[in-house]
Parts: C-alpha cells; sequence; structure tokens
C-alpha cells in the first residue's frame, strides 16, 4: 500500500500542481510508458488522476486533512482496481514503476535526512 500511495502522490502531484519543474500530464504518461505500461493503461491511470483533481480545494482554501486523506485513499483504490483489469504485462509493468518510484522517493528522504544532520 505504501509503494501505491509514493507513486500516485508523485503522480498526482506531478499532473495536477505542476510547479515549476515538474512532469506534465504527457511527461508522466512519457515516463510511465518508458517503464512498460501501455498506452491505454497510462491513459486510464491519468483519467483516474483528473477526476480526483477536480475535487481539490480552490487555492486559498485550508485543506481539510481528513477529506484530502478521505480521497487520495478512494483515489488508490480506483487505480488498484483498473490496474487488475488490465494485462498481465501491464500489472507487472505498474508495479516495477511503483518500485522505482518508491526507490526514488526513499532517496530523496535520506538525502533530505543526511542534509539537514
Amino acid at each position: 500500500m505504501f509503494k501505491v500511495f509514493v507513486t500516485i502522490s508523485a503522480l498526482a502531484l506531478a499532473v495536477f500542481c505542476a510547479p515549476p519543474g515538474w512532469p506534465t500530464a504527457e511527461e508522466a504518461k512519457a515516463e510511465m510508458q518508458a517503464s512498460g505500461i501501455s498506452s491505454q493503461a497510462a491513459n486510464g491511470i491519468l483519467k483516474i488522476a483528473t477526476d480526483f483533481a477536480s475535487q481539490k480545494p480552490a487555492e486559498g482554501v485550508e485543506i481539510d486533512r481528513e477529506a484530502a486523506r478521505s480521497a487520495f485513499n478512494q483515489f488508490i483504490g480506483q487505480v488498484d482496481a483498473y490496474i487488475k483489469t488490465q494485462s498481465p504485462e501491464d500489472q507487472t509493468a505498474y508495479q516495477a514503476f511503483v518500485d522505482k518510484k518508491k526507490a526514488d522517493f526513499e532517496a530523496r528522504i535520506a538525502e533530505r535526512k543526511a542534509g539537514s544532520q
């Protein structure tokens, strides 16, 4: 579950917050495809992310952490259910993508910890 959380968090932030330097939806799709995820499966994941992005609060509105956590858990559940409907190849590629994102995330956390000491 943590692996999916990390991946979907990175993907959702990358696609919908899009601060400078973060990948666009097209770049996120290209990254998923480079990991072996089919265009169809990547489009499905991005569609789910788009649906949930429409629920984000307006800029300047304080975020309700419980509501955000609930929405995020629903999002993960939908992505998990969607991936299970895809080909075994897409499921395997998605798992590899998740594993890579988890490793990248853990490396960044380790760097931050080392830099703050």
